[in-house]
């Protein structure tokens, strides 16, 4: 190791500041091995080199290359190049890129934030204020307004993240200076040292709030029709085109005996009586291809302890709303076997004095 290199000027910093290879290690955010190397005669890259001169405020130069290349560059003349064609078309895409990119976010809403993780310092996007509803300058302006059981959950993610080394995503809730609450969708991911320490995340953030307040209402909107769907007092049910029993309630299972689960290994052909099952296929075809919007029919299904019971059925047909293609059948069941036997028997009755009366 010369007088002159930049492993001698190294340490002749390290003992005028009183530093060891750790505190340097730490300040960089890299290992003391590394620092060590640096001391032996290692190659240092432009980054850390930088950092390193800053760490001691002294030149970068002076620290790499000694004090005669600092005379050397004082004492160049500068060189300026004229403004030639390639040089304006370079600057002219660039400005281009950067103006596409900064429309392209300020309109979708997206918000780019970068955290030093060794400095605490964090870094937004201009545009934060607008989506989050404040100017963010630093982490004791963002966290004040998550609610606290997100900001529990993305500081477990965090440990998560920087432990694994992986990115995340998550969607918390926010209040604006005004009250109103807002849903906010963060995806980020960890920058390492050369040393794999996390240093540094960048991310994005942007307002979902329209996308989960629809979730919620389509959530809640489920669940009353899942309620009205248990609770009503007739046999509802999903059928697949195949025929397949997609979803029932519990009406149609007391009504045949079957377990939902039971009925989902079966076919409405399959527990239609043989001499209904024709008259029914040719209704349902007639139904997909648009040529009724719904159709009633009476026919005999079989339970579950094989005998058969009379039914009214009403089904209609629940089409894709982008193009309008069959998706599944919506059918209400109603036992009428009672209805039926005393209709039969008025029937017989009226036949009975129809021929005694024709008998007088």
């Amino acid at each position: 190791m010369t007088e002159d290199s930049f492993a001698f000027r190294l340490k002749e910093l390290l003992e005028h500041h009183k530093m060891t290879l750790q505190a340097v290690g730490t300040a960089l955010g890299i290992s003391r091995t590394a620092v060590h190397k640096w001391t032996r005669g290692g190659e240092i890259d432009y980054s850390n080199l930088r950092k390193l001169a800053d760490l001691f405020k002294v030149n970068w130069v002076w620290l790499r290359y000694g004090e005669q290349a600092v005379q050397d560059l004082q004492g160049a003349a500068s060189v300026e190049l004229p403004m030639t064609d390639v040089r304006r078309k370079y600057i002219a895409d660039i400005m281009e890129s950067e103006a596409r990119m900064t429309l392209a976010q300020e309109n979708a809403g997206i918000v780019t934030w970068e955290w030093n993780l060794i400095t605490d310092e964090v870094f937004y996007s201009a545009n934060v204020e607008r989506v989050y509803g404040w100017q963010v300058n630093s982490n004791d302006d963002f966290w004040p307004h998550v609610l606290p059981e997100d900001k529990v959950v993305m500081n477990a993610l965090y440990d998560e993240c920087f432990a694994n080394n992986t990115p995340y995503e998550y969607d918390f809730r926010i209040f604006r200076p005004d009250g109103e609450m807002r849903w906010i969708s963060s995806r980020a991911m960890p920058l390492n040292d050369s040393a794999g320490r996390p240093v540094k995340m960048i991310g994005i953030s942007m307002d979902n709030t329209a996308r989960k307040t629809a979730e919620q209402a389509l959530r809640k909107s489920e669940e009353a029709f899942r309620a009205l769907f248990e609770l009503a007092c007739g046999a509802i049910a999903y059928v697949d085109l195949d025929g397949s029993w997609r979803r029932v309630n519990d009406s149609l299972c007391q009504l045949l005996g079957y377990s939902e689960q039971e009925l989902r290994q079966l076919t409405f052909q399959d527990l239609t009586h043989p001499d209904d099952l024709q008259a029914n296929l040719e209704q349902l075809q007639l139904l997909l291809e648009g040529k009724i919007s719904n159709y009633d029919l009476e026919k005999r299904l079989r339970c579950k302890d094989g005998h058969f019971i009379w039914t009214h059925v009403r089904t209609s047909l629940q089409r894709n709303s982008q193009d309008d293609s069959p998706e599944h059948l919506i059918s209400v069941i109603d036992d009428i076997t009672r209805e039926r036997a005393e209709r039969q028997a008025l029937l017989a009755r009226i036949e009975e004095l129809e021929r005694l009366l024709q008998g007088v």
